[in-house]
Parts: C-alpha cells; sequence; structure tokens
C-alpha cells in the first residue's frame, strides 16, 4: 500500500510541475494575472528536489543518470554565478536565468529518477494526450476568433496567431503547432494503436501546422532530417531510407507550395538574393553577435560572456522588461544590447517580416549571456539528453529539431515549448524501463524461450 501511495505521490508530482508551465500561459491570459507565469519556477525545482530526495531507486542506470544531470546543472550554475559575479549583473539575473534554461533538465531529471509503476505510467502518459488535445482544439477554435478580430476586441492581442495553450505569448503559435507536431511523431510509434489513429493524429498535426503559419517548424524539421542523415552516415542501409525520405518529402513540398494555394506562403523563403555572402539574411541574422562582441572589454568575456539577461536571452530581450516592476526592487540589471536588438528587428523589414531572420535567437542569447563556458554547459546537458533519452531515429529527430530551432528564434527558453519536449522524450525511456522490469520479473518463472515467445 505504502509503495502504491509513493507510486501515485510520484505520478502527482510530475503532473504538478507540467501544468504549471503547460497551463499557465492560457490561464493567466484569461483571468488577466501575468504573475501566475513566474509560478513554475518555483514549482519545477521543489518537484525536482523532492523527486530526488524521495526516489528508492537501486538502478544503477537510473542512478548514473541522475549524477549525470545533477552534475551538468551544477557546472551551468557556475558558470552563470561567475559570468554574474565578473560582469556585475544581479544575483536575481544569475537565479532567473539558471531557472530559465536548467528548468527542462530539472523536470527530466525528476522524472527519470521516479520509478513509476505501469498504472502511474499510464496516467502520466494519457494526461500528456489530454493535453495536446486541448492545445490542438484551442488553437483550431482561436484561428476563426483571430480571422473575424473578435479577440482583438475583446481585449486580446492576436499577433502570435493560433497559440492554443500559449496563447498570448508572442510566438504561441509556432509553440502550440510544436507540440502537436512533435507528439505526432512520437504518437505515429505507438504500433497498439490502430494505424488510422494514427494517420489521423498526423493529418492534424499537419493542418495545425498549416493554419497556424509556423512555416519556421518546416525548415527546423528539415534540417534536422539532414542532421540526422549525416548522424547515421555509417549505416548505409538506414542513411538511404532517410535520404530518399527527405527527397520525397522535399519534392512533394515543393509541389504543394508551387500549386496550392494553402502552401504558397513557404515560397517566400525562395529569395537567392537574401542569401549571398552579402546578402541581408546574414546581416540581419548576425546583428546581435556582431553588437555583443563589440561591448566585449576582456578576453575573459569569450568565456564567462557579458553577464546573465545582458544580451539577446529570452531573460534579456523581453522578461527583465515584462517583470521590471518585480525584478528591479530585487536589483536586477540590464545593458542596452537587448533593447537595441529588439528595435533593430521591429524596424528592419526582413526582421519584422519573418522571425527565421531574427537576430534575437536561443545559442546567441546563451553564449552572450554565459560565453563559451556557458555554451559548453549547456551543450554538455544536451548530450546527456541525446546520450540517455535518444532512443530511436524519431527521437533524435525531435532532439536535432530543437537544437535547429535554437539557431532561428528563443524557444529552447519558452517553458511550455521545452516542457513539451522533455516530456515527449522522457515517456519512451520510462517505457523502456517498465519494460525490463517486466521481463526481469518473467525471467524468475517462465523459461527464456516461452519470454522470446510473449514478446514476439
Amino acid at each position: 500500500m505504502q509503495q502504491k501511495k509513493a507510486y501515485f505521490r510520484n505520478s502527482v508530482l510530475i503532473i504538478v510541475a507540467f501544468c504549471s508551465i503547460f497551463y499557465s500561459r492560457i490561464v493567466a491570459t484569461t483571468i488577466h494575472f501575468s504573475l501566475l507565469n513566474l509560478l513554475h519556477f518555483a514549482v519545477v525545482p521543489l518537484v525536482c528536489a523532492i523527486a530526488i530526495f524521495t526516489t528508492r531507486t537501486k538502478d544503477p542506470k537510473q542512478i548514473s543518470l541522475c549524477f549525470s544531470f545533477l552534475g551538468g546543472l551544477l557546472a551551468l550554475l557556475g558558470v552563470i554565478i561567475a559570468s554574474a559575479l565578473w560582469n556585475d549583473a544581479g544575483l536575481i539575473n544569475a537565479i532567473v536565468d539558471f531557472t530559465m534554461l536548467g528548468e527542462p533538465f530539472m523536470f527530466l531529471l525528476a522524472f527519470s529518477c521516479i520509478p513509476l509503476s505501469i498504472s502511474s505510467f499510464n496516467k502520466v502518459r494519457n494526461f500528456l494526450y489530454g493535453s495536446v488535445f486541448v492545445n490542438f482544439l484551442l488553437a483550431a477554435a482561436q484561428k476563426p476568433l483571430i480571422d473575424s478580430g473578435r479577440l482583438n476586441a475583446g481585449g486580446f492581442d492576436g499577433t502570435d496567431g493560433c497559440g492554443g495553450v500559449f496563447f498570448v505569448s508572442g510566438a504561441g503559435n509556432y509553440v502550440a503547432a510544436t507540440v502537436s507536431f512533435a507528439f505526432a511523431l512520437y504518437f505515429f510509434q505507438q504500433r497498439a494503436v490502430s494505424l488510422w489513429i494514427r494517420v489521423a493524429v498526423a493529418l492534424a498535426a499537419l493542418w495545425h501546422l498549416l493554419f497556424s503559419d509556423s512555416k519556421q517548424l518546416v525548415l527546423a524539421y528539415g534540417v534536422a532530417w539532414l542532421l540526422l542523415i549525416m548522424i547515421n552516415s555509417k549505416d548505409i542501409g538506414k542513411t538511404l531510407k532517410l535520404l530518399i525520405g527527405l527527397l520525397l518529402t522535399g519534392v512533394v513540398g515543393v509541389w504543394l507550395a508551387q500549386n496550392v494555394e494553402a502552401f504558397s506562403a513557404y515560397t517566400a523563403w525562395a529569395r537567392p538574393e537574401l542569401y549571398g555572402s552579402d546578402g541581408l539574411a546574414w546581416y540581419a541574422k548576425f546583428y546581435s553577435i556582431r553588437s555583443i562582441i563589440s561591448h566585449y572589454e576582456s578576453p575573459l568575456n569569450w568565456l564567462l560572456g557579458l553577464g546573465p539577461g545582458h544580451t539577446v536571452s529570452r531573460l534579456g530581450a523581453w522578461f527583465l522588461r515584462d517583470y521590471a516592476a518585480i525584478l528591479t526592487p530585487l536589483g536586477s540589471t540590464t545593458t542596452p544590447i537587448g533593447q537595441e536588438s529588439m528595435d533593430f528587428v521591429a524596424g528592419f523589414w526582413l526582421t519584422s517580416g519573418s522571425s527565421l531572420f531574427s537576430p534575437i535567437f536561443g545559442w546567441a542569447g546563451i553564449w552572450g549571456d554565459l560565453g563559451l563556458l556557458g555554451l559548453g554547459a549547456y551543450l554538455y546537458l544536451g548530450y546527456l539528453v541525446w546520450k540517455y533519452f535518444g532512443l530511436n531515429d524519431v527521437l533524435k529527430l525531435t532532439l536535432l529539431s530543437i537544437f535547429v530551432i535554437g539557431c532561428i528564434f528563443t524557444q529552447m527558453e519558452e517553458p511550455g515549448y521545452m516542457i513539451s519536449m522533455t516530456f515527449l522524450v522522457g515517456l519512451p525511456w520510462q517505457e523502456r524501463r517498465l519494460r525490463k522490469e517486466v521481463e526481469k520479473e518473467l525471467e524468475l518463472f517462465v523459461p527464456s524461450a516461452s519470454i522470446e515467445e510473449l514478446n514476439a
């Protein structure tokens, strides 16, 4: 009975942590209470701490995973503190920056160190299924309301498109569509589910991608697919399958863009003059990098950056400004770099028309704030996720898409996006762990030949 209660408590903790991020935006927007968006900064670290100190797992792989992630998080924290001290950044800057960057890894750490039972796993998984469905329904319902102007008339800013549960968040349409698309890829692997249901979910995700006008997502997964081919280059058979799949998808996509009105927006990138050595695309994309380097005063800035929240991270570009009434009295510090980059985006025709060319993006923000050491610490945490949770090519594709999206905009620091991605890569890991436990129990009572027959 105590073990069942522990499983129940642990599964509830995971759901609470997820809800504090996934649903906070839509609830805060609905009741006009923006401070609710900050609640997860306390909830997720607390859940992570509870999970670590109450887990009773004896699985050496789980223990190794936990210590690896703790080491990575401590390294990231150490770099953030060092950067804050060197650049005279406020302590609150360091705290918020660590929580913002480390939160998805904390959630994944909590999720992976908890030994869920089969029933608890099913509850957690079904809750995610329901949440993705709610996000899709809200996005679909918001589309006609935005087109008719009713949301704007009701006092809501509809500039972020069909944001689903992430309405209003500036780029909520991208986040909501990515959740649907990534979930569809995960769900399509569930062979226990009827094929027609999996196909229906995939078509719904593609429709969501289309009506939300989330073009960058197509590019991100396309580049991620290409990276996956390069990673699997030693396996000729797999490489050919991936390459043929990419080519066929590309041919179909080009045909649709050229012949179907609904896909015509995807031809906006087909302007070769933007991408030459002196093209405006590169001038715009690297604006913030040039600005950051121009503010360097010491060689140490290359290692430690200009301080947490002092450049073009989500913290520096939006968060410190939007929550200045709370953070300024707590000693937050800023520099002009973030605002100057925002002004550049708003004033330049190319960046104001598409976030693809925005100089404010994830990797630039991490590097600008924390330097090469901070970038290295974050990449190490990403490597751990790849090592432990990249169990198949679909999951690897999703992880690579996060890397590519980090080169486009700031979704890597968007809590709703990252919590959804970590949940989707954490579920297969827990599922595999449970399967191995069941197989070990069967080995005690059933001959190995019978186990193989059961598995078949």
